[in-house]
């Protein structure tokens, strides 16, 4: 028998949506915390994380992004689609697509490996295609133009207060603004629910789900420059990259599902 206690506050918000508690909340969290210490001093020894590993890995955002939308699509019936449990799956994927094409391919590997994360993700967006029966194509273009709109804005405004941290890493940034982008349309104007904590309270405090805007941008402003700050180039590429996934999956999971109007 599962205790009562992991079947209430684990189990039954992967099986049934329910989204997130504080309990697993915190348990994810402290999960990432020790989970990203240890794959880092795993990697450190074996790849220069320099600018080509963090973009080449990335690669495989779109696939954690887009596999998620398998289940929400019910193309997969699989729990292991679900978060926090797909993370442990597109991690497997990567470490094990990282390692081959390093053996083979050496100091070329990033360029192979940026190739699999892309396949990956096209072969997912063509069975979501396949099976789609409608498609949502003006929250597509809400999504999208406010995404560019408010990432042109910030680049512009973060160049004109020399706030270079986010000038240099605006990629993170607008990974995290097609987030909160995707969130507050599909809140406002699609039904669905926040699932996390912390972005629920914020959103019922200020009464609109707009309100991700600022918080993202404030949030993800203070990350990056935290990260600039760190001398060792390879540990600050790891933990953009983290930041990076933290907004960019997310926030490509909804607006597939919204435009898939699942």
């Amino acid at each position: 028998m599962i205790p009562e206690f992991i079947q209430e506050y684990y189990i039954d918000p992967i099986k049934y949506g329910e989204g997130y508690n504080w309990v697993n909340t915190l348990t994810y969290g402290i999960i990432l915390i020790i989970a990203s210490i240890l794959i880092y001093r795993y990697l450190q020894s074996r790849v220069d994380m320099d600018r080509k590993f963090y973009l080449s890995v990335s690669t495989f955002v779109l696939v954690g992004g887009a596999a998620r939308v398998l289940k929400d699509m019910e193309v997969s019936e699989s729990y292991i689609l679900v978060t926090p449990l797909i993370y442990f799956l597109v991690f497997f994927i990567t470490i094990c697509s990282l390692i081959i094409t390093l053996k083979i391919w050496k100091d070329q590997y990033y360029l192979y490996l940026s190739g699999v994360g892309i396949a990956l993700f096209a072969g997912i967006c063509i069975l979501l295609f396949i099976n789609a029966e409608t498609y949502n194509y003006r929250a597509l273009v809400y999504i999208l133009l406010t995404t560019i709109g408010s990432t042109v804005l910030v680049y512009g405004g973060a160049r004109l207060l020399h706030i270079d941290s986010v000038v240099q890493n605006i990629e993170i940034m607008g990974g995290h603004l097609l987030d909160a982008s995707a969130t507050s349309f599909g809140l406002a104007l699609y039904g669905y629910f926040e699932q996390h904590m912390v972005p629920s309270f914020f959103i019922e405090l200020a009464g609109t789900p707009f309100v991700m805007f600022p918080l993202k941008i404030a949030v993800v402003g203070l990350a990056l420059r935290g990260v600039e700050d760190v001398q060792d180039e390879s540990y600050k590429n790891f933990l953009k990259l983290i930041i990076l996934i933290l907004g960019a999956a997310p926030g490509l999971r909804d607006i597939l599902r919204i435009f898939f109007m699942t």
